[in-house]
Formats: structure tokens, sequence, C-alpha cells
């Protein structure tokens, strides 16, 4: 459903009032973990070719930068890399600059561009962010069809849709509010007041204040928020199988969910011991489209549909989930640890660890969204110290490991080089299947 012209002015109009997202450009930029997680171009790389990527010298776009803080996260994601940001709002852009005019070390550049010019750039892309863009366009296909002109053969591209199914709630509110003549060209304080009174006036009771109007700690719902659900012009709303067709349609193919460990069906039925034999059956028979159209049925928990897409000739004909797929371990593979948990923080709690031989909490040293529970003992979490130095071997973690418990603790007999390997095996699977670690065949 294309847009009229009066539509889209609307929706330039209100980037232009107010630049998304509205973060003071003097606050200190502290980005989650996990949003460095999702934005180092890391993490995608690996899932799609199950190689380690070094950011250096790559160069990767950011859609719709908005004012630019999307665009810091991602310089700082990925360091090396010199990264454009885009948007069509020349406010938007200068608040852009002005957040990042006083960084050094980073390569950082905006434009006033829309989607439509991004081959104006004259430039091929390693990854390009579109984050909380796609949606709004008139024609989600052709944008992702003008960002797959300008994305190198082995590039990634990580866009977001709206879930029509988990903000439809939002988008009665969105159409309560175009009846009573909010939605025009020139939404502003005004509109914003009239929806907070308006919701205000609303007894709990009424199911679209139940459902949608939650204040913050301090009692109040931002204008922001009011912005971006009960004003958001041009917001429309897609499901799985719509993901899935325009990506065919734009010559795509999906690598992963951004967020794919929060898809997963099995806690859904409590556990795979729990489930119901019929559903347990039927799951593998399942192609990945399904069993995420499934998700968004039973557990519709997404506010956005998050994925990395890379082009149909270099993608997977049919995409599983990472976790299904892990690749199985030998000696000589070479053991990498994830960028983001390569810190000196992470390692000296690691070392503590080891050296008062106390569990540790992987999780807690990164914390990943939808991530298990992975606890380690002391112990071998030694084995793992010298990643922070440089990648090593299997065979060598599993000889560090003999080094550090040569003996078995029941029988008092030495640990032979099958049991280390194997017990040091078990260990790398499980954290690889959250990328912790990332593996390399030779």
């Amino acid at each position: 459903m294309s847009l009229s012209i009066d539509r889209l002015n609307a929706i330039f109009h209100q980037y232009e009032t107010a630049p998304y997202p509205a973060t003071p450009i003097d606050q200190p930029i502290q980005p989650d973990p996990s949003k460095l997680y999702q934005q180092t171009i890391a993490t995608p790389y690996y899932l799609q070719h199950r190689r380690v990527v070094n950011p250096q010298d790559k160069v990767i776009l950011d859609v719709g930068c908005g004012s630019g803080l999307t665009s810091l996260v991602l310089a700082i994601a990925n360091p090396g890399a010199r990264v454009i940001g885009v948007d069509v709002s020349p406010a938007s852009i200068a608040m852009a600059q002005k957040r990042v005019s006083h960084l050094n070390g980073v390569q950082l550049e905006f434009q006033v561009l829309s989607a439509e010019e991004l081959p104006r750039l004259g430039v091929e892309f390693d990854y390009i962010n579109c984050d909380e863009v796609l949606y709004l366009l008139p024609d989600p296909v052709e944008g992702l069809q003008t960002m797959k002109v300008v994305l190198k053969p082995d590039g990634i591209i990580r866009a977001n849709l709206h879930s029509i199914i988990q903000r439809q709630h939002f988008y009665r509110a969105q159409k309560m509010f175009e009846l009573m003549g909010l939605f025009h060209e020139n939404v502003g304080e005004t509109e914003e007041a009239l929806v907070r009174e308006t919701m205000n006036a609303m007894p709990s009771w009424v199911d679209l204040k139940a459902k949608t109007w939650t204040p913050g700690t301090d009692g109040e719902v931002t204008n922001q928020v009011i912005r971006m659900n009960y004003l958001l012009q041009g917001d429309k709303g897609y499901t799985i199988p719509n993901l899935f067709d325009m990506l065919a349609a734009a010559g795509l193919s999906l690598i992963e969910m951004v967020n794919w460990q929060q898809w997963d069906l099995t806690p859904l039925f409590g556990s795979i011991e729990q489930m119901p034999a019929f559903i347990g059956l039927s799951l593998p028979m399942l192609s990945y489209r399904q069993q995420l159209e499934l998700f968004e049925l039973i557990h519709p928990i997404h506010r956005l549909l998050d994925f990395w897409c890379t082009h149909v000739e270099t993608g997977l004909a049919a995409p599983m989930p990472f976790h299904k797929n892990l690749p199985a371990l030998h000696s000589s593979d070479r053991v990498h640890l994830h960028p983001q948990l390569k810190t000196p923080a992470v390692r000296d709690a690691i070392r503590e660890s080891a050296q008062h031989n106390r569990p540790i909490a992987i999780n807690q040293c990164l914390s990943i969204l939808g991530a298990k529970t992975i606890t380690v003992d002391g112990n071998i979490a030694a084995c793992l110290l010298p990643l922070w130095e440089a990648p090593q071997s299997v065979a060598t973690i599993a000889k560090r490991w003999q080094q550090i418990r040569p003996l078995d603790p029941c029988t008092l007999k030495p640990v032979s080089d099958e049991q280390a390997l194997k017990q040091v095996t078990d260990l790398l699977a499980t954290l690889l299947t959250d990328l912790y670690v990332m593996v390399e065949k030779p």
C-alpha cells in the first residue's frame, strides 16, 4: 500500500521537528553489551560464513541514521571500520554531526540522503544497518532492493519490520487518533498533549489503555513514546510470512533473526520432556520459516521482526536455526572469543574465577538477550584465558586442561588425551551455541 504525498510529508515533518533518537548529544554513550554484540559485523558474518571477520577497513552504511546514535554504536562495535550514516532529515543529520564532532578515533560521516538515493554514494558496503526504517517506507521491497544494489557480494543487511501481531493494539490507537483528526502534516506538541490528555482520561479498565498506556518509573509516558507509537504516521505491521515473501521478492536470503535465541519454540512448551509428543514429532518437519511463524502465533513478544539477510547467491537455500546447525568440533579447529567478550574486565573475572576455583556465569560477563545461563567451573574456565591473547586450537586448549587437571578426581588416574578433548569440546560447544566463542575450520 503506497502512501500519499501528504502522508510522506507528515512523516518527514515528524523527524524534522523531533530527531530520533532524542538522546542528548552531550550525554556519554555507554552502549549495552547486547547491542554491541548485535551490531558488530562479526556476529552475522560468522552465522553466514562460519568465519571470523576483522572489522578493520570494512565499510558500513547506517540507513535512516536519525540523530546518529546507532551510527556511533556501529563505530564502537566495529573498531577500524568506516561508518556512513544517511537520513532524509537535515535536522537529524545536523544533530548527528554535533554528536560525533568532538570524538576521536572513529571514522564517522553523515549525509542527507534518502534510501532511494543510496547508489549516489558510489560505495559498496560490507554491512548495511537499516534499523526502524523499513516499516515506514512506501514499498519495503524496493528499499531492500536499493540496499542490495550497494551491498558487496558477501555483504550483510540488518533490517527490521514492525510485527502487526505484537503491535495490534497500537495500530488501533493510531487509527483512533487519525479518526480524531490528529494525523496531519504538522504533528507536534499540541497533538502529543491531546494524546496524553485522552489516554489519561480513560479509566484503567478500558482495553486500549490497559494494553498500550504504560507510564515509566516517574509515572509519565514520554513525548517520544507518544510520537513513536500513537502518532507514528506511515507505521505498518507485518508477519513472518510477509518477511520471507519480501526477501524472496528482493532477491535476498535470510541469514538469521538478530535475536535468534529468543525465537526458540521449545521453552514455550516447558521443556523437551514436557512437550506433547505430536509437537515434538512435528517440529523437525517444519521449515525455519514455519517454525518462526509458529512462534509468532503462539508468543508474539517481539515488537520488531529483526533479521540479517544477504544475496540469494550467497545465502543458504533453506535457512535453519543456528543452534541446530552447529559445526562439529575437531582438535585442529581454531577457537576465537567473540569480540564483545574479549575485554580486560571479562578476562579478569575469568582469572579470578580460576584462581579461587569459583564457578563463573559466562552470560553475566556478556549479556545476550535470550541466551541460556552458562555456568563454568573455575578450573576449566582457566583453559580459556589464552584466548584473550590470540585464537587457539581445540587441541591446545585440551592440552592446557590436562596441565590444569592432570588426574581424574574419581579414579586418580591421568586424564587421557581423549578425556581432555571431550571435556573441552563439550565446553566449547555450549559456548558456541550463543557465539560466546566462534570456531573456524582449518
